[in-house]
């Protein structure tokens, strides 16, 4: 029987349609499989640290107090939130199993001492890390290390390799309270129903391939001044403006190779006139997003004039959106003001920049630089990502008392220049960045300057110190202090902030900025 080239496409396309989809079928669902696992842990992670010192205050409010309805209601609420939890168990620090959700369904358990006999979990229990058990039974914790991340160590805190990407677990324990610890319990019911489905949708999308398959290599054979047609028909259509025209050739011969052709030709022209558009809509965007910041950062004719003090200010962003900030808030006989730097620069830092603009302004009644700095770094804990965090130089000015003082928050150290002596020497920083960690109340203070007449106070941001000349030399704190001995002795804070700017500058020799530059010169009079 002889056998057509129609007969040999179909069989050869369809042959290679159902390998294609078998092989993409099955990486596919084995990808999107430790996806969603991964997707469960790091959501379960982020819902266990954050109810758990909620689940510890409800038990000591309700189920302590034998309040079993109450304490059953939040937990309902707990777990209506998440549907990748199976159980929820409260644990002591003395080991001891205080509420099961699988087991005190009805009424709290009254019975004798539940005591935990799992040395593996004791340990997790005792541990103020987070911790986990896999499904395999490796037990790991999570410890935030300097910059604000996590690493993956053992239980003696030793750095262990970390978790595989869309491993299983089987519980996660949060140290909840300096009383208890909360054991979440995963379920991967959901999971499974999902990849079950994936499964059934790629089935039907490889039949429906397969049959479309067939059909067009059996149409296609059967053409030969088809692909001439198309090309013609293509040819019209970029001629008229259309980029997007495409032509589908697979006659596998010299045709075939200008339908290619004819293709990438489209594709390239798409792509420049897309690229061009895109990038005129990104610089007409950025420039709005700098002239927001700039809006939001005082001109010299924006600082506040207030009794005792003369205040210069200026900000060289590295790029179109910095991530630097200063402001002043005029409250009364007292001036709030600020000089800040958020990690990095660019859109993501000149949002947080703006953010934290807004959180001074609401803040800043509260008087006490700690609790301002506290309060703007719990908002900035819980709604920016734990790679972004900014320093911050917070300081206040008492035009009665004619007091001056300064909280840091891991900041650079404040250059104070005295008149009299004809010396400046850098003030303690110290303090942690904002938004590192969610408390810092035992990381910042409140810090008062003997500010004299005539003394200069020079608060700036990174991008001086760090000023490059080459890729060896930068300018360093030590200039900065040699070059306010210098000018210490013009007349105005304005003269002095200028004179600073220009030495960076020609220190720099056109060396490009890598990042942003802010300084704030303030002069006791």
């Amino acid at each position: 029987m002889k056998i057509t080239i129609r007969k040999k496409l179909i069989i050869a396309i369809s042959t290679l349609l159902v390998v294609l989809f078998a092989v993409a079928a099955s990486l596919f669902v084995n990808e999107k499989k430790k996806e969603f696992a991964q997707d469960i842990y790091l959501n379960m992670l982020a819902f266990a640290r954050l109810t758990g010192p909620t689940v510890a205050y409800d038990y000591d409010l309700y189920l302590a107090q034998n309040s079993f309805v109450y304490f059953n209601r939040e937990m309902a609420k707990i777990f209506k939130q998440n549907a990748d939890i199976s159980s929820i168990k409260v644990l002591s620090y003395e080991g001891d199993l205080l509420y099961d959700s699988k087991v005190d369904v009805d009424k709290k358990y009254e019975g004798s001492v539940r005591k935990i006999t799992d040395n593996f979990l004791l340990d997790q229990i005792h541990s103020k890390n987070v911790s986990m058990q896999t499904s395999d039974g490796k037990i790991l914790f999570l410890k935030p290390n300097d910059a604000g991340d996590f690493v993956y160590v053992d239980k003696n805190e030793k750095t262990i390799s970390n978790l595989e990407s869309g491993a299983l677990l089987n519980y996660l324990v949060v140290s909840a309270s300096d009383k208890y610890s909360v054991q979440y319990t995963f379920d991967y019911n959901n999971l499974n129903e999902r990849i079950d489905r994936m499964r059934m949708r790629i089935i039907y999308l490889a039949v429906f391939g397969i049959m479309l398959g067939m059909i067009m290599s059996f149409v296609m054979s059967g053409q030969v001044t088809k692909p001439i047609a198309q090309l013609v028909e293509g040819a019209d259509k970029v001629g008229k403006g259309d980029f997007k025209a495409r032509v589908d050739i697979k006659t596998h011969d010299e045709l075939s190779f200008l339908g290619a052709s004819f293709n990438k030709m489209t594709e390239d022209l798409e792509k420049s006139i897309e690229a061009k558009i895109e990038h005129d809509r990104v610089k007409n965007e950025l420039k709005i997003a700098a002239t927001i910041q700039d809006q939001l950062v005082p001109d010299d004719n924006e600082i506040p004039v207030i009794e005792g003090i003369q205040i210069a200010a200026d900000l060289v962003p590295a790029e179109e959106i910095g991530g630097d900030i200063y402001d002043f808030i005029k409250l009364e006989n007292r001036l709030v003001m600020y000089l800040g730097d958020v990690t990095g620069h660019g859109v993501p830092a000149g949002i947080i920049s703006s953010i934290s603009n807004a959180l001074f302004y609401g803040f800043a009644t509260l008087g006490d630089l700690k609790k301002i700095l506290m309060e703007v770094n719990r908002v900035l804990k819980v709604k920016t990502l734990p790679t972004m965090f900014m320093t911050l130089c917070l300081m206040q000015w008492d035009s009665i008392s004619k007091k001056f003082t300064y909280a840091s928050a891991g900041h650079e150290q404040i250059l104070h220049y005295k008149a009299a002596q004809k010396v400046a020497e850098y003030k303690a920083a110290g303090g942690i960045a904002l938004g590192m960690l969610p408390d810092i109340s035992k990381h910042v203070a409140e810090v008062e300057i003997d500010f004299q007449l005539g003394d200069y106070l020079v608060i700036y941001s990174d991008g001086i110190p760090e000023c490059w000349k080459n890729k060896n030399d930068l300018y360093g704190p030590e200039r900065l202090r040699l070059a306010m001995e210098k000018y210490g002795t013009l007349l105005d804070a304005d003269s002095v902030k200028k004179a600073i700017l220009a030495e960076v500058k020609a220190f720099a020799e056109g060396y490009p900025q890598m990042d942003d530059i802010t300084i704030m010169v303030i002069k006791r009079v």
